[in-house]
């Protein structure tokens, strides 16, 4: 038999519509799968290796760290850092500021960096970023609204200085 009643449509619901929250860290950045990091629950048993490799090293807002940083994954700031720096890619968000000496391949700043900045492959600058101090970079991205000042220059794959700001300066007025 057919059916010819009218669907009810759903009634709407007298719950407020949720608010949007800002996203913290966790929500950015996951924990991993719990059955991923168990540990071996047999004694004597060697623990299954579950290392998928490198990791994000998080540096959160309200925190302050100094020191030296060796990381073979990103890392990411988004509070204070006085400190050296060697990682795969590292990440200045809005509100973060960098101190020191940073050594990486690719490096975004949305925030402040004061210091030694090598990167080997491309340095991003967000409208909002602000670098100060001896940049030397394999590409450069910048954009609108944002500010690099210092010793800036430009290196080959052999780490060696082509074309540096303040030389070019000097060239400039001598002719």
């Amino acid at each position: 038999m057919l059916n010819m009643r009218k669907q009810e449509a759903p009634k709407p619901s007298d719950a407020p519509a949720p608010v949007a929250t800002p996203k913290s860290v966790y929500d950015r950045f996951p924990s991993p799968k719990p059955e991923a990091t168990a540990m071996s629950t047999t004694p004597g048993q060697p623990m299954a290796d579950t290392d998928t490799g490198p990791t994000d090293f998080v540096i959160g807002r309200g925190t302050r760290l100094k020191g030296e940083i060796e990381a073979g994954g990103d890392v990411i700031v988004e509070g204070e850092v006085e400190a050296s720096i060697r990682a795969a890619t590292m990440r200045i968000a809005a509100g973060g500021s960098v101190t020191g000496d940073v050594d990486a391949p690719n490096v975004e700043v949305r925030g402040r960096f004061e210091g030694t900045l090598n990167v080997r492959e491309c340095l991003t600058v967000s409208g909002e970023g602000h670098v100060s101090g001896t940049v030397r970079y394999g590409e450069l991205k910048v954009d609108r609204g944002a500010r690099i000042t210092g010793d800036i220059a430009l290196v080959d794959e052999k780490a060696k200085v082509v074309v540096s700001r303040s030389e070019a300066n000097k060239e400039n007025r001598s002719e």
